[in-house]
């Protein structure tokens, strides 16, 4: 993820109240590729 993704990643789970650094969390694709999620495929992402 970008800095600027970390970024907004971080504001939102501060206001959401997850105590999670948003290093934690990994990327799946683009929002275009995940309306087409293949989870058979999921190791691949």
């Amino acid at each position: 993820m970008t800095p600027e993704n970390l970024a907004i990643l971080t504001d939102l789970s501060q206001r959401a109240g997850i105590d999670k650094a948003a290093n934690d969390f990994k990327r799946y694709g683009s929002a275009r590729q995940l309306y087409n999620f293949d989870i058979d495929k999921a190791d691949e992402y």
